[in-house]
């Protein structure tokens, strides 16, 4: 039940209010089950897509395991009635800003989904009371705000301030589309910007010529390593031109299968376009292998638990390096754990989504090395962002991340323990 002190009351008396989704609470799971499928059910129409029921699982799965932030958006005439008319699924990510000449990273959020249902809306309506009204700026641009202020003020589980929102939108929705525009988004345009979609690295990116790239771990507020973001940086010879792409783990809401979102930046000092071609294809090779390490493949992307090594305290250095030996064969040599995957080489990666905005150079060369658009049913998808700290929404401290470098992010292979 919605307490009524968590409502505000808007022009024309509707009440609103953000719910944080928590997966402790069973009505909070009904309720999401409720919503989620209701949006997934009402968006795959709109995009000419099917439903997927195994794939709602897997998203219901996703959504109690704490990567996902989910608010949801609930409204009431009468305090003792409230509805549940919507709901934005966000991930933690990545902001990425020029900055002069330079670039800087700091905390973000990935939208995968937001929604207000008509379904639930003609409920609000056929209970609208006499002499009352709706909010003369409407419902979506309310509650996207409201979102948005919510994490400003708040934080995000981890206790992030998100600098910027990175999405994806249809450009044929053109209600999304003059919701964003009022809120002051940059939305991608063809001339400029793209989202491209890699369901596996072409022959033209793997026999492309490798360039040198440097992964960076993202930290965390309390200091560990963030397993669900990391930046692959490219940096020139003369150290004036430069590029970084970010990428986050996330989960398809329409199929329930992983996916991996990408952005990529520039400084705007870039090399001629063969090079920049080089350069896309050393970084995502560079991140294939970072997504392998890190299990992003799997639902469940925790490390498999590894065999503790015996080792005889009163023996040799012989007999120390054997058990040794013995536990790290038991791993190289395992069978598969599902298909694609190896204790060699990692999970399968999933798909990655690539945001370029404002980038037509980087936006060409990933096209020339036979990248596809991202596709939602028959509709071309394209990238947007939102500045939060522009946009007055983020009031909290969004300082440049420091970002590790790539040894802290890994497990060794093994140690040795007093």
């Amino acid at each position: 039940m919605i307490q009524p002190d968590q409502f505000k009351m808007r022009e024309g008396g509707l009440h609103t209010a953000i719910l944080p989704f928590e997966p402790t609470v069973a009505n909070h799971c009904l309720m999401l089950g409720g919503i989620l499928r209701d949006a997934i059910c009402h968006e795959a129409k709109l995009h000419d897509s099917a439903f997927d029921d195994a794939g709602f699982r897997n998203v219901m799965r996703a959504m109690t395991s704490g990567d996902v932030e989910v608010l949801f958006f609930a409204a009431a005439w009468d305090l003792c009635k409230p509805k549940i008319i919507g709901a934005t699924i966000n991930f933690r990510s990545l902001s990425m800003q020029r900055d002069g000449d330079d670039l800087i990273v700091k905390n973000g959020i990935y939208s995968e989904d937001v929604c207000i249902l008509p379904s639930r809306m003609r409920g609000l309506v056929a209970e609208l009371p006499e002499g009352n009204k709706f909010p003369s700026e409407g419902l979506g641009i309310h509650f996207i705000q409201e979102s948005m202020r919510h994490f400003a003020q708040k934080g995000m589980r981890d206790g992030a301030i998100p600098a910027g929102q990175t999405f994806e939108f249809a450009p044929h929705n053109t209600k999304i589309v003059k919701i964003q525009e009022q809120l002051g988004a940059s939305l991608g345009a063809d001339s400029h910007s793209g989202l491209l979609r890699i369901a596996e690295l072409t022959d033209t990116i793997r026999n492309k010529w490798t360039m040198p790239v440097e992964i960076l771990g993202v930290p965390l507020p309390d200091g560990r390593i963030d397993p669900n973001n990391f930046i692959v940086r490219w940096r020139g010879a003369s150290g004036r031109q430069k590029i970084d792409a970010g990428f986050t783990k996330g989960i398809s809401t329409f199929k329930g299968s992983m996916v991996t979102q990408g952005q990529i930046i520039s400084n705007g000092e870039l090399p001629r376009p063969a090079m920049v071609e080089s350069v896309m294809a050393s970084i995502l090779k560079a991140a294939e292998q970072e997504i392998r390490a890190r299990r992003w493949g799997k639902l469940d992307s925790r490390l498999p638990k590894k065999r503790s090594p015996s080792i005889p305290l009163l023996g040799n250095k012989r007999q120390a390096y054997s058990a040794l030996l013995a536990v790290q064969n038991d791993e190289l040599f395992a069978p598969p754990i599902s298909e694609g995957e190896s204790a060699v080489f990692g999970a399968k990666p999933p798909p990655m989504h690539i945001h370029a905005l404002n980038e037509p150079e980087i936006l060409a060369g990933l096209r020339s090395l036979d990248v596809e658009n991202r596709m939602l049913g028959s509709n071309a998808m394209q990238t947007a962002s939102l500045d939060l700290e522009k946009s007055g929404a983020s009031k909290g401290a969004v300082r440049p991340l420091k970002l590790i470098g790539s040894e802290a992010a890994h497990i060794p292979l093994f140690s040795l323990v007093a």
